[in-house]
């Protein structure tokens, strides 16, 4: 796997998801600090899904027409030959597919990433050490929370001086 690290302007994009089940909240919850455009295609799909409000609910069996039009596709179902056949559609509909925890059956990884303001730091393994991009992650948080507080100070330290010499 070679997975290139980029990053995806999503402004005019709707994300699919097909699967309706745990494996789709796990991504929702990932997108939606990003993206309110986000719609779900299947037939059974849990109250945490339906009760956010901003997703779009097809309740309906997938068909490989579903992708049409879509640029990112999650295939988060419990049955890995029915994500495998959501990928090999994606091909034919030119869309990336990630399956849901089977990086080595994706067309992209979502990595672990950290945001703060207009800043996104995204640490990836290229699918191969989950747990270690993870503590990267937080580590990297960290150091970026401790630089928000440096910050702070200094611009506080900058008004009290400012307002003295006033």
């Amino acid at each position: 796997m070679n997975f290139l690290p980029i990053s995806i302007d999503i402004e005019h994009e709707t994300i699919l998801i097909i699967g309706g089940g745990k494996l789709a909240i796990h991504k929702i919850e990932s997108l939606e600090r990003f993206t309110r455009k986000i719609k779900v295609i299947a037939k059974d799909v849990l109250p945490e899904i339906t009760d956010r409000g901003f997703i779009e609910v097809l309740r309906k069996d997938y068909e490989a027409a579903d992708l049409e039009g879509h640029l990112l596709v999650y295939a988060a179902t419990e049955s890995n030959d029915f994500n495998t056949q959501v990928r090999k559609d994606g091909r034919l509909y030119r869309c990336l597919v990630n399956v849901v925890d089977v990086p080595d059956n994706c067309d992209f990884v979502s990595p672990a990433i950290t945001k703060s303001g207009p800043m996104t730091v995204a640490v990836s393994s290229n699918g191969e050490n989950v747990y270690a991009t993870i503590k990267w992650r937080n580590s990297i948080r960290e150091l970026m929370e401790e630089e928000l507080l440096l910050q702070t100070k200094t611009k506080n330290e900058y008004r009290e001086e400012f307002h003295k010499n006033v």
